[in-house]
């Protein structure tokens, strides 16, 4: 019996374009001559993001005067200015209309979404779920704290920051090498929020089943109300996973989503995050790196798939999955199109999503 694969009609693909907030936070040019003023009072946790992503701050005197003088910040004010403009603004407001006129039809409007090896890709994980009010990350990097800007030159993290964060502004996922050398999620985190207009309201450190983590609460400027992140730095091998589930349970039943995650849920040895995620999620979202398409039994998920799939990039070939090439050519090769890349297919005409809702 062949599984059910639900393609989303036509009609509904552009019914709720109305609904679409927006999105991508500035898009008007930086000049940091006209931009970049003295204020006065404390800087605050929203401050010191904002300072991090090039964007003027409202408050604290030494952060704003080393905004106006130096030269050298304004350059990494301006780079990481025209890569947000010209890249990463660009995919979240395509990757969220993609949400409000398609992907929304099959997986609903989950609040809760976990992100297995997502690190801290915060950039995505709203812009695919813009409905969601909290945003579970979990990565092996460490999540640090709020950097401290008054001790020292703050350069060094700056050029830390725009190198971690040039790959998924351009093309939409980390680079695992480039995290190797990168400063913790923390700081990721806050410059990501920053670069999307949102304002971080609080930073604090948890304990996750004797994990460290990072519960960062910000304001969705866009529409979205209040929200928070959580990055808690977690095995997810069998070998990290089991004392970890007991925490990882209390969000259950939410949305899971899987991108750029270097096929680990296909190894024999990520088995029990994979059997978490088939027996605890309401619904999956993910590329072909994610869960393999066979371990979704029809009894229980409805399958839509979107965009197309013929076979990984060359790096990770031996995961190429019959029966998902099998499951786009019962539907005539391709779902609705993608209008970005997603994962490590970068380009539109090459992307593949499925989405898996528990019935």
């Amino acid at each position: 019996m062949k599984r059910l694969i639900l393609l989303v009609p036509a009609l509904l693909l552009f019914g709720c374009s109305q609904e679409i907030p927006p999105q991508g936070g500035t898009v008007t040019a930086l000049n940091p001559a006209r931009d970049f003023q003295v204020v006065e009072g404390e800087a605050t946790v929203d401050d010191i993001a904002r300072f991090l992503a090039g964007r003027p701050v409202l408050h604290g005197t030494q952060l704003s005067e080393w905004q106006r003088r130096d030269g050298d910040y304004h350059t990494h004010a301006l780079t990481m200015d025209v890569r947000w403009r010209n890249a990463g603004a660009r995919r979240t407001v395509r990757e969220a209309q993609y949400y409000y006129t398609t992907t929304r039809n099959a997986m609903g409007s989950p609040s809760t979404v976990v992100y297995p090896f997502g690190g801290p890709d915060i950039l995505y994980a709203t812009s695919m779920f813009p409905k969601a009010s909290t945003y579970v990350l979990l990565g092996l990097e460490k999540a640090g704290s709020v950097p401290d800007l008054s001790a020292g030159n703050p350069l060094p993290l700056l050029s830390s920051l725009a190198s971690v964060l040039e790959e998924p502004i351009l093309h939409g996922y980390f680079i695992t090498e480039e995290m190797r050398k990168a400063p913790p999620v923390t700081p990721i985190l806050m410059t990501s929020l920053a670069l999307m207009g949102d304002r971080v309201e609080s930073v604090s450190g948890i304990d996750a089943a004797g994990r460290q983590g990072v519960e960062i609460r910000f304001r969705d400027v866009h529409g979205g109300g209040s929200k928070r992140v959580i990055y808690v730095s977690a095995d997810l091998s069998n070998g990290g996973f089991g004392s970890f589930q007991p925490w990882l349970d209390r969000y259950a039943g939410g949305a899971v989503y899987f991108k750029a995650a270097s096929y680990l849920p296909h190894d024999s040895s990520f088995s029990q995050i994979r059997s978490w995620v088939l027996n605890k999620a309401g619904v999956v979202l993910q590329d072909d790196s994610g869960i393999p398409y066979k371990y979704f039994d029809q009894g229980t998920w409805n399958t839509t798939l979107l965009g197309t799939y013929e076979r990984p990039i060359p790096l990770f070939a031996k995961f190429r999955q019959p029966e998902l090439a099998a499951a786009y050519d019962s539907i005539g090769g391709a779902g609705p199109s993608i209008p970005f890349g997603s994962g490590y297919h970068m380009r539109p005409e090459q992307a593949n999503l499925q989405v898996h809702r528990r019935r």
